[in-house]
């Protein structure tokens, strides 16, 4: 979106009564360029969608998980997971192994090849966030962040 046409949305719509607009406007904006900036890196230097290296930083913080508790903490239906675990699977990144509580049930491993994948990926998205956010200063980027963590914990109950 070009400036000259936010500029005309703050002014025209985004009023007293619609004040609210003002704020998850730029949120949906911002969202949507970092969205679409790491999505054409994941996909044109990895071949990783956002969903799976999502999967894969759950999992580099936890190791090994149920995929019920890992469609959970991304937010994903657990058919959607189904399809991401296979293609990670296909690719080396993760493994599934037998629960030891439940010789039925297969937990998702992290390998280290996803781990050193998921790492690699992380260094360029930061490079990427870390561009657009270069115009806060360290006061403003700690502010932002209590905010959004904020408003994100106010939508959990």
């Amino acid at each position: 979106m070009k400036k000259e046409y936010l500029d005309t949305l703050y002014e025209t719509m985004l009023k007293e009564e619609n004040s609210v607009l003002a704020l998850s406007l730029p949120i949906a904006l911002l969202y949507k360029h970092i969205f679409n900036k790491n999505a054409h890196f994941l996909q044109t230097d990895y071949n990783l969608t956002h969903s799976e290296i999502d999967v894969l930083a759950v999992l580099s913080s936890y190791k090994i998980m149920t995929p019920t508790d890992l469609y959970e903490a991304i937010i994903f239906s657990s058919g959607g997971m189904t399809k991401i675990l296979k293609k990670l699977e296909q690719k080396q990144f993760i493994s599934r192994v037998s629960s030891e509580k439940d010789k039925r049930s297969k937990l998702v491993k992290l390998e280290p090849k996803g781990e050193e994948i998921f790492q690699l990926c992380l260094v360029n998205i930061l490079k990427i966030d870390n561009k657009i956010f270069s115009v806060l200063d360290t006061k403003e980027k700690e502010s932002f962040e209590k905010i959004l963590k904020k408003l994100v914990y106010s939508t959990l109950e």
